[in-house]
């Protein structure tokens, strides 16, 4: 039997975990014909309307949800989606999410190949199959801090698109990493 694998990401309302909050996730298991699961603020949390503050219940969402795979692919992963997850985690007594294995796009294309910038819309970009939507900072702002269902719903769909876009770059970079650990795999 093989590695069970599932690519995800996050959106959150600010690059900080210790001033942001996390908004929505999609972590989307790789097995053929697989539905991404996408976890919501704006739903798990029971008192959305007035404390959107209180993200404890999709982070522990995530995180459980994050340790059904023996590996998991996100890009910049290592350095922004985990420990935003861990740091939430912190915040709410949660414990601390166990090593995972990751495979790191970001981290692949900074010690395997030379490009110019190594975010995942260059990446798809240069490979032909960016389908990068754009968010307007104001959506955030809108999602997080007014509880717009409508910038949440685009939110929502922007991290599903990215993941699916994510899935398409892990197939072209996997081959690259030789070695999966809790530290990105880009060696």
């Amino acid at each position: 039997m093989g590695l069970s694998a599932a690519t995800f990401d996050i959106e959150t309302t600010s690059l900080n975990a210790d001033f942001g909050v996390l908004l929505c996730a999609v972590i989307k298991p790789s097995y053929p014909n697989s539905k991404a699961v996408v976890l919501r603020a704006d739903k798990l949390n029971k008192n959305w309307k007035t404390k959107r503050s209180d993200d404890r219940a999709i982070v522990k969402r995530v995180a459980e949800e994050l340790q059904k795979y023996d590996v998991v692919c996100a890009h910049n992963g290592t350095y922004f989606d985990l420990p935003f997850i861990r740091t939430r985690m912190a915040r709410w007594g949660l414990g601390c999410l166990p090593e995972i294995k990751i495979l790191d796009p970001c981290h692949l294309a900074r010690n395997k190949l030379k490009m110019s910038f190594n975010s995942l819309e260059r990446l798809a970009d240069f490979l032909g199959f960016n389908t990068k939507t754009t968010v307007d900072g104001d959506l955030w702002i809108r999602a997080g801090l007014d509880g717009d269902k409508k910038a949440m719903d685009y939110i929502c769909a922007h991290c599903e698109a990215d993941v699916l876009m994510l899935e398409k770059l892990v197939d072209h970079l996997k081959g690259y990493s030789k070695v999966l650990n809790s530290w990105g795999s880009g060696r």
